[in-house]
């Protein structure tokens, strides 16, 4: 029998990170009250894995899946090393909770590796009445974290998922890669730019945010990183998930030399610059006579967020900067801390409540809504291809290239382990 293996970063340089095997175990104690064991079989790659680590200190995503008591040294310091989880599916080896049965899957917040892991769940409740496909984790180690990062979908068994979806496995592999992601853009576009009073929340879930803050009519609004999944999630919301006369007035796509393709093809963006061009841009936006412009950031190149907000902060037109993701490069402890502070100061995005604002209105039909406008978008998609690989190694090999930007726009990195 192979031993299991796990992903494990150095919590001070994430681009040092390696696949450990732990040691072969025979465990045959029962499970916890209350509890499943699952073990990941498809998982996306993206940079908002490099995001995980970068703030996994401060959000507690280093806590969601503990270093295995068994793993070797030196990878038992818990103060060096560490786990972050990704988007995928997983199978149900062992359960104990009624109407949870071994077989099936759930989709959700994965721990990185073949290994098992056990947590306590119970299903998901909406006025007092259990929702069938939603689970929470009820582990104490977890409750401090995001609820999105508690929730999981239960699905059918692996064959009959494939089935009942369609499209193959690739419609799985998408789910992986960014169902996660575009939820975050679906959210925002549903509620923290909200045309409907009832459905409207500050995008950081504090503070008074009012129809006119949310108002996009007339607006141009401009995506950096829009060459990113959620940032093509939001982009695509805004047109197509949207009523016609809450619209922006155009949508510009911003990102760099290598990306300008894939956004021209993608059809989301009204138009497409690059990542220097924020003057000209300026001046653009000005001849539209937009009513405001408001300036997205999903987590673009070092230096381009300062430019663009220099430029159009000195603009006629007025301005609003919305930050959902950080740059993309390696950052230590000491820098995240500094970028946290920085992030006080701005208009910041919780998906968790943006998204928990959506279950508390809808219960399980904001689920429904939420998967119809997901597999449009997987069906109408552009612009990107799934890549997949197998095993740890192959994902190893993935984090490498994300952390030396070595990842092409127009593809999405997939992995069986």
């Amino acid at each position: 029998m192979s031993s299991a293996t796990v992903h494990v970063l150095d919590r001070n340089d994430y681009s040092k990170h390696y696949i450990v095997s732990l040691p072969a175990q025979n465990d045959t104690s029962p499970l916890p009250p209350s509890s499943i064991s699952i073990r990941p079989f498809i998982l996306g790659q993206t940079t908002n894995n490099l995001t995980y680590a970068r703030f996994g200190a401060f959000m507690g995503w280093y806590d969601i899946y503990p270093l295995p008591s068994s793993i070797p040294a030196p990878f038992n310091d818990t103060a060096t090393y560490g786990r972050v989880p990704a988007w995928g599916y997983a199978e149900i080896v062992a359960s104990n909770v009624p109407g949870i049965d071994v077989g099936q899957t759930v989709y959700g917040y994965l721990p990185i590796g073949t290994a098992t892991e056990t947590f306590s769940v119970d299903f998901a409740e909406h006025q007092g009445k259990k929702m069938s496909t939603q689970l929470l984790v009820t582990s104490e180690h977890r409750q401090h974290v995001w609820k999105v990062y508690n929730r999981y979908h239960l699905c059918p068994p692996l064959d009959q998922l494939i089935d009942e979806r369609g499209g193959g496995i690739d419609n799985l592999g998408w789910d992986a890669l960014m169902s996660g992601l575009f939820a975050t853009g679906y959210n925002m576009n549903r509620h923290a730019f909200a045309w409907e009073e009832e459905l409207r929340i500050h995008p950081s879930g504090e503070g008074e945010w009012t129809g006119q803050d949310a108002d996009l009519e007339g607006s141009v609004v401009v995506v950096l990183n829009a060459s990113g999944k959620t940032g093509r999630g939001f982009s695509y919301c805004l047109r197509q998930d949207r009523p016609k006369e809450y619209q922006p007035k155009a949508i510009v796509g911003v990102g760099s030399e290598a990306s300008v393709g894939v956004l021209n093809e993608s059809g989301l963006y009204d138009k497409v610059v690059r990542n220097d061009e924020a003057e000209e841009t300026k001046k653009w936006i000005e001849e539209q006579g937009a009513k405001r412009v408001v300036l997205f950031e999903f987590g673009s190149r070092p230096g381009a967020a300062d430019a663009w907000t220099a430029a159009l902060t000195a603009s006629k037109v007025p301005f609003k900067f919305i930050v959902i993701g950080g740059e993309v490069k390696v950052q230590d402890p000491e820098s995240m801390k500094k970028r946290m502070a920085d992030r006080g100061r701005l208009t910041a995005v919780n998906a968790n409540v943006l998204r928990e604002k959506g279950i508390d209105v809808y219960g399980e039909k904001y689920f429904d809504d939420f998967y119809a406008a997901w597999e449009e978008f997987k069906r109408t998609s552009r612009a990107m291809k799934i890549e997949w690989a197998e095993g740890m190694e192959a994902w190893r090999a993935g984090w490498e290239a994300f952390c030396k930007d070595e990842v092409r726009a127009d593809r999405g990195l997939v992995y069986r382990v």
